[in-house]
């Protein structure tokens, strides 16, 4: 275990988090526990003794009929991701409440380095990685070993498992264990049957939505929810009822939306499922009374972003039971990449595609993720392909164009590549079409609004990645920085101002100038002080040349000049 010194940092800086801001049972319960386990006292951490010590139970309550400890531990679990993927990335020290246990682990992130660059130069720190940072939550992070802190298992291991053949196939009647290996697997495809098009049916997670009959349920939650989960193409949405089965009958990549009446009126309680196993993977109550739709539909665009997407709650489900497909698998590969930016992730990601794609699986997935990867590929310098061109990824995007015209990923690919290749203007335009395909995706929202703001577009650029912050319960700290950005350029240095309390976990120079510009702008003498002692001791380049950085950011140039001037006039360089 780590010093208590050092957990205890941690637990404040999650406890002081705007995730955990409006869940004071959630902020109770990471409490007790980690306090229980300081002290010695893990073995205490059983349901019974929570509920009577942090929910205030008496000595009659039946774990068995109350389920209100497992159900405030998932929540917390999903919150703690949502945590660490946004204001709590950097972190030196994560807190993780494995499944199936109330003792926390605490894990050290292993942390990527590019070799030979130097962290003022990396200039993907301050814009969307490939714009794919599209949703709140992570992955589940390692469990086991309780009292070890470990370093994140590296993307290695998951490349010598699929160099060995180890793709998870998931198939009706897999044993619960699910240990079933795809032995001898010579291509993407075997085991897959029922196509739908071009692309097998359970290629993809398949997500039903059910309501009780004769239970009339808020018909702007019900239809909101069956819109969003149309829009994103990493699920399928079956649209007819699921068939009454036992857990062995179904496929172990099929989930359910439940929804339901809550006790209060207006009350809409929405469960997710995962069928085969009967286990309730996220559940929330969604209130209707007295709100517009458009706050409605937001809060179910946060809930769908937290799940639906490569990050959220299914993928990482399909990865807890070892039941990835070989395209999920695949997209997960992607979304680790996109997490650790480095070339032997990037390899594993593209390599995994490429053979689909050479297996002739003609999904808009594979290409439009293989058109972002070999964009990075020439960004990046990797060696894997071999002599990557702006015409290849053109020709990948193009493809997932044409194999799914109303794919908002494939448009959000060909923005990428378009903005790279070509121009600025036409990346807008298909990233625009990207945001208008998917309204739920809050990740394609503030990507669009960020590349608006990147355009000049303030005024319009703004105002979406404001919404997509707000809605969102957790997201990435870029969020944050391009609404400083937009709200700097309108003059609203108090919303800006705002916006940068998020970013104050993280060291990256450019952060630090942003909240530099803030404390200035509002009198903070001694915060600005000290962010300026900070900027010239550890971001030496930076401080020397702040301009160099914005101008190699491809910053609009009356930001960067607005900027520099705010920067100078808080001590730093000059405003030349």
């Amino acid at each position: 275990m780590p010093p208590a010194e050092q957990v205890r940092d941690a637990l404040a800086r999650i406890l002081a988090s705007d995730v955990f801001a409006r869940s004071e049972r959630a902020r109770d319960l990471l409490r007790y526990l980690i306090e229980q386990d300081l002290a010695g006292h893990a073995d205490r951490l059983k349901g019974f003794s929570i509920a009577v010590d942090v929910f205030g139970k008496d000595a009659a309550f039946d774990p068995s009929q109350d389920t209100v400890v497992r159900v405030q531990a998932g929540r917390l679990r999903e919150l703690l991701e949502h945590y660490y993927a946004g204001p709590g990335s950097s972190d030196p020290l994560r807190v993780l409440i494995p499944r199936g246990s109330y003792v926390p682990d605490y894990v050290v992130p292993e942390i990527a380095e590019v070799e030979g660059v130097d962290a003022d130069e990396v200039l993907a720190a301050d814009e969307p990685p490939a714009l794919h940072v599209v949703a709140a939550t992570v992955a589940p992070l390692p469990s086991g070993g309780r009292s070890m802190v470990r370093s994140v298992v590296s993307v290695a291991a998951v490349v010598v498992a699929l160099a060995l053949g180890g793709y998870w196939l998931a198939q009706p009647g897999e044993d619960e264990s699910g240990t079933a290996i795809a032995e001898g697997m010579t291509s993407p495809t075997v085991g897959y049957t029922e196509s739908t098009g071009s692309v097998p049916q359970d290629f993809l997670p398949s997500v039903y939505l059910s309501q009780m009959a004769n239970e009339p349920v808020n018909e702007i939650v019900t239809a909101a929810m069956r819109r969003g989960l149309a829009s994103f193409d990493s699920v399928h949405l079956i649209s007819r009822q699921p068939v009454e089965a036992s857990g062995a009958e179904s496929r172990r990549t099929e989930y359910l939306f439940d929804l339901s009446s809550g006790l209060a009126d207006g009350e809409v309680n929405v469960e997710l499922q995962h069928l085969a196993s009967g286990k309730v993977l996220v559940a929330r109550s969604i209130q209707t009374a007295g709100r517009e739709r458009h706050q409605i539909e937001d809060e179910i665009a946060d809930l769908l972003t937290s799940v639906a997407t490569v990050s959220g709650s299914i993928y990482a489900n399909l990865s807890e039971i070892r039941s990835h497909t070989a395209l999920t698998q695949c997209l997960d590969l992607n979304e680790r990449f996109y997490r650790n930016q480095d070339a032997e992730a990037h390899r594993a990601a593209y390599g995994c595609l490429e053979d689909l794609a050479a297996a002739d699986i003609n999904s808009s997935l594979i290409y439009s993720e293989l058109a972002s990867l070999h964009v990075q590929a020439i960004v990046s310098r990797y060696a894997y392909p071999q002599d990557p061109s702006p015409q290849q990824a053109l020709h990948y995007a193009r493809n997932a164009i044409q194999l799914s015209p109303n794919s908002s990923y494939a448009h959000r690919s060909m923005g990428y590549v378009v903005s790279r290749t070509g121009t600025q203007e036409e990346g807008l335009r298909w990233t625009r079409r990207a945001h208008e395909l998917n309204t739920f995706d809050l990740g394609m929202a503030a990507s669009y609004g960020y590349a608006l703001i990147f355009n000049g577009e303030y005024a319009e650029g703004t105002p979406i990645l404001r919404r997509a912050v707000g809605a969102a319960s957790a997201h990435p700290t870029w969020w944050d920085y391009g609404l400083f950005l937009g709200n700097f350029m309108l003059d609203d240095m108090r919303a800006a101002a705002n916006a940068v309390t998020a970013l104050g976990s993280s060291r990256r120079a450019h952060y630090l100038a942003v909240q530099l510009v803030a404390a200035d702008a509002l009198g903070r003498r001694d915060e600005a002080g000290r962010l300026l002692g900070e900027l010239l001791a550890d971001h030496a380049n930076f401080a020397a040349n702040p301009m160099a950085f914005f101008r190699r950011g491809s910053y609009p140039e009356d930001l960067a000049v607005k900027l520099v001037q705010a920067l100078a006039r808080a001590g730093l360089g000059t405003e030349g």
